[in-house]
């Protein structure tokens, strides 16, 4: 069981780290976000945050996926199930933003059409739903009816507030052309407000689901650390 344990220290990590990224970049803009800034500064807070934390967040959710994928068999059918239907929405997650997102992104930047750069962002925004259920379904096996009803939770109240946000923002995004070389390539430029309208309740909610996971997490990680040492003290007994 031990792989388990480090895939749910992984996830672990993998969620604090997104809660660094997601509340450094937040506080260090004072909840104003502007592309136009970002873009201009490429030594600012948020950029580096991204660039630095980011794919070591994606590598540890990943680690995370494959450790606990696994050795889902040895908890029984309903884990196994959920584990791997966890991995599998991972995939069609990395697929969409990669088929599907990646593609109209280019092709907005190329043409300047508006309406790709918005298809492109629903894409991404339909596909973070797939992601933000990865965490619950990889532990709703594993815990009972308490740890289950708290995940069940952060998952309704993430999905919530991080599409609602995600979702809301899309609508302030425009291209603007920027000249490069002899070619113009169009910019996806937005900016957008936090502190106003619904965006602190929403923002909320995303933190408060990620808290819930990352609290169900750690505890499936104490317990499964606690129960170690007892099974091996039965096989001795045995």
């Amino acid at each position: 069981m031990k792989r388990t344990t480090w895939g749910l220290l992984a996830m672990c990590l993998s969620l604090l780290l997104g809660t660094a990224i997601a509340l450094g970049s937040l506080i260090s803009v004072g909840g104003q976000l502007n592309t136009a800034d970002l873009v201009g500064n490429p030594m600012s807070v948020p950029t580096l945050l991204v660039s630095c934390l980011d794919p070591l967040a994606i590598l540890l959710e990943i680690a995370a996926i494959v450790l606990i994928v696994s050795q889902a068999r040895q908890y029984g059918t309903l884990h196994h199930r959920l584990a791997w239907t966890a991995a599998i929405l991972y995939l069609l997650w990395a697929a969409a933003n990669l088929l599907g997102f990646l593609p109209l992104s280019l092709l907005s930047a190329q043409t300047g059409s508006l309406q790709m750069a918005l298809a492109g962002q629903w894409v991404k925004a339909g596909a973070a739903l797939l992601a933000y259920a990865v965490p619950a379904l990889l532990v709703l096996g594993l815990g009972n009816r308490a740890t289950r009803a708290v995940t069940a939770a952060g998952w309704l109240i993430s999905a919530i507030g991080n599409f609602g946000t995600l979702a809301t923002t899309i609508s302030a995004i425009a291209l603007e052309p920027v000249v490069s070389g002899d070619r113009v390539i169009y910019a996806v430029q937005f900016s957008v407000d936090y502190t106003g309208g619904f965006y602190p309740l929403l923002l909320t909610m995303g933190y408060i689901g990620g808290a819930l996971y990352l609290a169900v997490y750690l505890y499936l990680a104490w317990q499964q650390r606690r129960t170690r040492p007892l099974e091996r003290a039965a096989s001795t007994a045995g």
